[in-house]
């Protein structure tokens, strides 16, 4: 099953990186760490969020001095894949080199604190209100309970809109209920008349955040069409009862410029000799009208490699749009572009995906057998998802 944190329901914007250290040669907490935290590293580490451990004060922070700077110099933290030279991003949480020059020196100084008061997180906690102010609708799942041990589950629930005219939704949040438990989460569209899954409409993933889509673009949710709660459970050793819910913000239609669509390309031929280091596959669709590219998802498993995104254009040239060569399967990122990438009709997009089903891959659940495409974890994926809209129209 996709678990991806796409462009519609993933990620609020974090601030901007802080510019270079006030104190470049004994950098403090209190001048140069703490805004550096603060922007890129504490909406994950806070109380009721996916990481480990809280970095938001200085006494949260000293006993992990070195950690992080071990994670900052290795490019380990905070989670950003996509290769330099790409972009740009507009949700870009990569540090700067000053930046990671500043918390390197800081540990290696033995992370003083600094003189004054310390700055203030001014994010509230993950469990203090919604993302965007009170949402427009609001859909709570039934508890759900996962077992200690086991196989991945997965979990479809149908969801009753009871909407009478259709909506056009700019944002949505999805509140997962154990993140612990919670591999992932994705919100469909159903097709007309049926409860089967037709359109992406957002997901949820460990470290992903709410999502507000462009200005001017939007998801459609026609009048009377269902949507579809689509979870997979990851058993963590210990029993959980997950309670997840969503909550969208609606736009008026005269609000709206654009349809907010999400391409899949994918290869669901994919078979992964055992042993195998370096296992290609590749994918690719035609845009048949001029579109603007809003943001990539590149979504693999445990085996994946890395994954490139290109553009074979239709007057014969080739353009690279993003390359993701340290492919992690725990931080499903979405790439959302600063400014859209505009593509004539005709042009192909070509997903190239590289493998590592070895023992030299520390993720591999089991080298010694073949792998294919399939929807538990220690199956395989090659899915490169495309965010767009129609260009004109």
């Amino acid at each position: 099953m996709i678990r991806l944190a796409v462009a519609t329901v993933t990620i609020i914007l974090l601030a901007p990186a802080v510019a270079a250290s006030q104190t470049p040669d004994q950098p403090t907490f209190v001048d140069d760490v703490a805004p550096i935290l603060h922007a890129n590293c504490v909406s994950c580490h806070q109380p009721g969020e996916i990481g480990p451990m809280s970095l938001r004060t200085y006494r949260e922070v000293r006993p992990w001095a070195r950690s992080i700077a071990r994670a900052v110099e290795n490019r380990d933290m905070p989670p950003w894949d996509a290769d330099p030279g790409y972009g740009p991003w507009l949700n870009d949480i990569s540090l700067s080199e000053d930046e990671i020059a500043a918390i390197v020196r800081w540990a290696a100084n033995g992370a003083p604190r600094g003189e004054g008061d310390e700055p203030v997180d001014q994010r509230p906690e993950a469990a203090d209100g919604w993302a965007f102010g009170e949402p427009d609708w609001v859909f709570e799942f039934d508890p759900h309970e996962v077992a200690a041990e086991g196989p991945d589950e997965f979990r479809d629930v149908l969801i009753e809109t009871g909407f009478d005219e259709d909506r056009w939704i700019r944002a949505v949040e999805v509140r997962p209920g154990d993140r612990k438990v919670l591999h992932h989460f994705i919100l469909w569209r159903t097709a007309e008349g049926a409860t089967y899954q037709e359109n992406w409409m957002a997901a949820w993933t460990a470290g992903s955040k709410p999502y507000e889509f462009p200005a001017g673009s939007a998801r459609l949710l026609q009048k009377g069409r269902r949507m579809i709660g689509d979870f997979h459970y990851h058993p963590s050793g210990e029993a959980a009862t997950d309670s997840s819910r969503i909550g969208l913000w609606f736009a008026e239609p005269e609000e709206v410029e654009k349809e907010l669509i999400t391409l899949p390309i994918w290869n669901a031929g994919i078979h992964i000799p055992a042993g195998d280091p370096k296992y290609e596959a590749e994918a690719s669709r035609v845009f048949e009208e001029d579109v603007e590219i809003r943001a990539f998802t590149p979504h693999m498993h445990y085996r994946g490699k890395s994954m490139q995104f290109s553009a074979e254009l239709p007057d014969g040239g080739t353009r690279d749009l993003l390359r993701v060569s340290r492919y992690d399967f725990n931080w499903q990122t979405t790439y959302q572009l600063t400014e859209p990438i505009r593509l004539p009709a005709g042009s192909r997009i070509q997903v190239k995906a590289v493998f590592d089903n070895s023992a030299g891959n520390p993720s591999n659940p089991d080298p010694t057998v073949d792998v294919r495409w399939g929807l538990e974890s220690t199956d395989e994926m090659l899915n490169g998802l495309v965010d767009y809209v129609a260009a004109d129209g």
